[in-house]
């Protein structure tokens, strides 16, 4: 009986210190992301004049902190009496910023079609890499909705 416990002691023992250095070395070599760099970052919606689409963001302006996921949320209206599909594009500026960029979850390039009246809402989640050169302080995300 004392060795089946002293085997189960060990084990626990074992594991527990498995946790323990495993939980250290995730702090210590985890990358730190750099805090002091932020992109402002304008948001900018329009639609297609042959489009009966109303199209605007949740907020005109946010701040991307590099390294970490943003979720940006948009909503759009048929205004026709009639279903309508359209798709839109995504834009970003300055260029540069575009190899830096990955969008996780994005409703762009995607047939998206309303009945008459009808309102949806989008979001574009994306992740702007930690690698970023410090020099984009400042950008613009810009969607158009076209007809389809």
């Amino acid at each position: 009986m004392f060795k089946i416990k002293n085997k189960l002691g060990i084990k626990t023992i074992f594991f527990t210190s498995l946790i323990i250095i495993f939980s250290i070395s995730i702090l210590f070599f985890q990358k730190k992301v750099k805090s002091d760099h932020l992109i402002k970052t304008k948001l900018i919606t329009s639609v297609h004049k042959d489009l009966p689409f109303k199209f605007v963001t949740q907020d005109k302006s946010v701040v991307i902190k590099p390294g970490e996921v943003k979720t940006l949320n948009y909503s759009v209206e048929n205004l026709s009496n009639n279903k309508e599909t359209g798709m839109a594009t995504f834009q970003v500026y300055p260029s540069e910023l575009k190899d830096y960029i990955t969008k996780m979850n994005c409703f762009c390039y995607e047939e998206q079609t309303l009945k008459a009246g009808e309102k949806e809402k989008y979001a574009l989640v994306l992740l702007v890499d930690p690698n970023v050169t410090k020099n984009i302080k400042e950008a613009i995300i810009q969607f158009v909705f076209f007809k389809k």
